[in-house]
């Protein structure tokens, strides 16, 4: 008889001309699915709220969207970015690295140029902030961290605060070029104009924000699983002392056959839960059902 195997998964011949690539597991290349949606709900939230702050702050309708959230290395993140923009770096306390904030530098001349009063021109020649515009952006990129902190709940690195402003990305070195990096991509439209901003932050941030949660509640886990064990059953036994006897007196039992025990009849029996002995217990009765007494809680070996 001939047992023929088909597979489910249908055949694919591989491409001579493919380019393989090694996949490194301590960098990888995706983030895990419920991080990653737990991270676009969160910042989803955010969008909504930073739109309404700003369109305050520059007295216009503002409107945030999300793009996507993905996972890169800082060196391909910064090779992503015009040669030059505004580059919030973003100190914190978990870790040495600094997130970024960045923007098209000329959007946010026009930005600052709201706040004072005026148009908002597209015309605004990219240069460096002025002391008074640098204050002004700091402080939006301000309520943006405090909007973003209560969108993404304990999760979010506490104590992010600008540290400084650079305006050429190459330049800015906030992480190693191979460090781990969450980009988060932003729409934000300002009166039918639009920008796209990112937001990234070190991957570590987030991981040692995750490890410091779990270990504040690390008592909690232990309460739940003692609290589900109380409610599981478990099989109990009274057992006598094991007795040794010759394999021919087994072989050769049959009814009415007696077996002299070695266990004493005033020595209490082992008390076993799922086969291992937890106390001793002596025999009695609870109205007409048999039942032990338990004498001792001592384990024994």
């Amino acid at each position: 008889m001939t047992i023929q195997v088909v597979s489910g998964v249908p055949s694919r011949t591989p491409d001579e001309n493919a380019e393989i690539e090694p996949y490194d597991f301590a960098r990888p290349t995706r983030l895990p699915r419920e991080q990653s949606a737990e991270l676009l709900r969160g910042m989803d939230t955010f969008a909504r709220s930073w739109a309404t702050e700003l369109s305050s702050k520059l007295r216009t309708d503002c409107h945030v969207a999300v793009l996507g959230v993905s996972l890169h290395s800082y060196d391909d993140y910064i090779g992503g970015l015009p040669e030059s923009a505004a580059m919030i770096l973003l100190s914190m306390d978990t870790v040495l690295a600094r997130g970024v904030m960045q923007f098209p530098l000329q959007d946010a001349l026009g930005w600052a140029e709201r706040m004072f009063g005026g148009a908002g021109s597209g015309h605004i020649p990219e240069r460096p902030f002025s002391p008074i515009e640098q204050a002004l952006i700091t402080k939006v990129v301000s309520g943006a961290l405090a909007t973003m902190a209560y969108s993404l709940g304990a999760g979010f690195p506490q104590n992010m605060k600008v540290d400084r402003i650079e305006y050429t990305p190459q330049a800015a070195k906030a992480a190693g070029p191979t460090d781990a990096t969450i980009i988060t991509s932003l729409e934000l439209t300002v009166d039918g104009s639009t920008s796209l901003i990112t937001f990234a932050l070190p991957a570590d941030a987030l991981v040692r924000e995750g490890n410091e949660l779990s270990h504040a509640s690390e008592d909690e886990p232990l309460d739940l699983m003692l609290a589900h064990l109380a409610g599981v059953p478990v099989r109990v036994s009274l057992q006598f002392q094991p007795t040794r006897v010759r394999p021919e007196v087994v072989l050769g039992l049959a009814e009415g056959d007696l077996i002299r025990m070695t266990h004493s009849k005033n020595r209490p029996l082992n008390f076993a839960v799922e086969g291992h002995v937890m106390a001793k217990a002596a025999v009695g009765a609870s109205g007409s059902q048999l039942a032990c007494v338990i004498v001792d809680t001592q384990e024994t070996p």
